[in-house]
């Protein structure tokens, strides 16, 4: 069974209210981004992120929304050539 995905100890994600959920970099590379009132990214967006030490692009591959009104995108995160 895969570890869970644990919250990102990084500072905010810009002004809004995004959240950034990684699994640990040995497993398989799968990251969440989720949010309540910042628009939702769209399957096929591609974003750049720095982590430990790192560049990563993550890759919106499925967009689900929360009966509570979060959406949460699956990405899949690729090391940055």
């Amino acid at each position: 069974m895969p570890e869970p995905i644990v919250p990102d100890a990084g500072p905010e994600f810009g002004a809004h209210d995004y959240e950034i959920l990684f699994r640990p970099l040995t497993m398989p590379h799968e990251a969440n981004i989720r949010a309540i009132a910042a628009s939702p990214l769209r399957v096929g967006d591609v974003y750049t992120i720095g982590r430990a030490g790192r560049l990563y692009d993550l890759v919106v591959q499925e967009i689900s929304r929360q009966k509570s009104g979060h959406w949460n995108a699956r990405c899949e995160v690729t090391d940055w050539p």
